[in-house]
């Protein structure tokens, strides 16, 4: 875990740092000891320092967004099946009024101010070597760049700005989409000459992460009518193949390997391109990393799991739903029992149905092949077929599935401790692999499109050969059709659930660019979200408005000038 001491123990406080030293005095009256501003402290390199380092606190905020991210889209609904979140069901509910919307709006310029303030001083610097400064300087624009590729996708036009903000600006304007994929293009081609292949703190951007968002950035632009198209995918496949190639990263052998906390090193390791540190020392993790709480059923609705640290507390905001666990061949792949337990286990003694259970025990089993009722009646524990992971035994109304271990914090100490500390996959190889395969769909590549995609699938496999078939379990994971975005969308979900931003992902595709009614965000959610098909009544498609969040309201009110609601809302 403690990878980078001088990046995690400087976060929080050079963040700190900069807001008091930019805070306004007319309306406080600060206590400044080492009588620091900006023009004494930035200007020098070590101040200089603290400040880029700076940009990478924000990063936890921003990530943290798996409601906002996920819900409405094929794998992921809430955990009650009778809620009526807006973002889940696209309903009156998901407005300008979005707290969600607000915050990951607010939190997006936060950071881009902290990354032009970087670009800023390091004009002003009186010290330190130059290469090393060109390289904070690349950092800060391509974690610009991930800002403004976000904001782009959540909001369609936002404002560009690419100066510090230093006194209260009162008129914004919206730019136009494209020119912000321009700005964005422009920062990361930029990083990408500065930026080192590798770097000894760990999670710190380098080269890879720029190289990986800008093929992700044509690979989107290249869906949109004002992009390149097949000249953008073929950027796309490039650069993917460039960092795919570059010898700084190579897959790990197995893929529980990225997860399990029993292994060495497990997410220090050259698959990981980019991810969000956390600390075990409290003072320096803030509200530390809630990953490990979302994905789960609440245990404590059952007097036999209570409150347990084992099993943990439940954000309860968000679930896989049904289709998720479908997707699995489960005889052959390993990224299943990879991602969840397939049993719940006894945490405090005592009876449930009659039937007592001592700590340890089996108490709920989710069996790959269905159990009958005759198979369940010879059964002292709960048996739950995948057709019934819509109910509870123990609560009306909420799901009951198999437990996410994926994210599982060996730092988490107790039920209602938050603060977990393992860090956050932001890039890893195997997204860039399907990034490759999906540009390579789009140009009629079947060829590299289907070798991309096999290499993680055989990766993913078992070891070994499978008992019924005699086959190996690597031949029977070699995916043997045609490559399609539904397969590259199915296989996203096997290897980066929980780890992509899905409603992005979905967002992104169309068949035919510029055919709204082929896009996979308004198909494929409708068909697989349970809640959203119900919510949507007979509907096969969503409205295209819903390619696109709300601008807060909150940030309309504050403008002065013209800055126009996104249609529809």
């Amino acid at each position: 875990m403690m990878k980078n001491i001088n990046i995690k123990y400087l976060l929080i406080s050079a963040s700190a740092l900069l807001i008091s030293i930019t805070g306004c005095k007319k309306f406080t009256d600060e206590n400044n000891p080492a009588n620091r501003t900006a023009e004494t402290y930035y200007n020098k390199f070590s101040g200089f320092e603290d400040l880029a380092k700076s940009n990478y606190a924000t990063l936890r905020g921003i990530v943290n967004f798996p409601t906002f991210f996920n819900l409405g889209t094929d794998t992921y609904s809430t955990a009650n099946i009778n809620d009526n979140n807006g973002e889940n069901l696209y309903n009156i509910n998901l407005n300008s009024q979005n707290g969600n919307s607000a915050s990951l709006y607010a939190q997006m310029y936060s950071a881009i101010n902290i990354a032009n303030n970087t670009i800023y001083w390091a004009t002003q610097l009186t010290d330190g070597n130059a290469a090393t400064i060109n390289i904070r300087v690349a950092e800060a624009k391509a974690l610009r760049a991930f800002y403004y590729y976000y904001l782009a996708e959540t909001f369609g036009d936002v404002p560009i700005v690419i100066t510090r903000t230093t006194e209260v600006t009162l008129a914004y304007t919206r730019s136009p989409e494209k020119d912000v994929y321009d700005q964005v293009i422009k920062d990361l081609n930029e990083a990408i000459t500065a930026l080192p292949a590798t770097t000894t703190d760990f999670g710190r951007v380098t080269k890879g992460f720029a190289q990986h968002l800008l093929a992700k950035v044509y690979l989107t632009r290249g869906y949109k009518t004002y992009g390149g198209g097949n000249a953008d995918f073929t950027q796309a496949a490039a650069l993917a193949e460039t960092v795919i190639s570059s010898g700084s990263y190579a897959l790990k052998s197995k893929f529980s390997d990225l997860f399990d906390p029993t292994v060495p090193n497990y997410q220090s390791n050259n698959e990981v391109i980019f991810s969000v540190q956390y600390s075990t020392n409290a003072l320096f993790n803030g509200g530390g990393n809630t990953l490990q709480q979302w994905f789960l059923w609440d245990v404590q609705n059952s007097a036999l799991l209570g409150r347990s640290v084992f099993y943990g507390k439940t954000n309860n905001a968000i679930a896989p739903d049904p289709y998720f666990f479908s997707l699995f061949n489960k005889n052959s792949d390993s990224r299943y029992a990879a991602t969840v337990y397939d049993a719940v286990l006894t945490q405090v003694a005592g009876t449930f149905n009659g039937k007592s259970f001592a700590v340890g025990d089996t108490l709920i089993y989710y069996p790959v092949i269905p159990f009958t009722a005759a198979q369940k009646a010879l059964r002292k524990y709960i048996v739950i077929n995948p057709d019934e992971y819509r109910t509870s035994p123990f609560l009306n109304g909420v799901r009951n599935y198999p437990q996410f271990k994926k994210f599982r914090d060996p730092f988490v100490s107790g039920y209602v401790d938050n603060g977990g500390a393992r860090d956050t996959y932001v890039f890893r190889l195997a997204e860039t692999y399907l990034i490759a395969a999906e540009a390579y769909v789009k140009l009629n590549n079947q060829a590299k499109a289907l070798a991309y995609i096999n290499i993680l699938r055989t990766r993913a496999a078992k070891t070994g050969t499978n008992p019924a078939s005699g086959i190996l379990y690597a031949t029977e994971m070699q995916y043997t059709g045609i490559v399609t975005l539904d397969a590259i969308l199915e296989e996203r979900a096997r290897e980066l659930v929980g780890e992509e931003f899905r409603w992005y992902e979905l967002k992104r595709m169309y068949e035919t660019v510029g055919s709204v009614s082929t896009n996979k965000l308004l198909t494929r959610s409708i068909l697989y979200n349970d809640e959203l098909k119900a919510a949507q009544a007979g509907k096969t498609i969503l409205d295209a408005k819903f390619l696109l969040r709300p601008i807060p309201q909150a940030q309309i009110d504050l403008n002065r000038g013209p800055f126009p609601q996104n249609p529809g809302y």
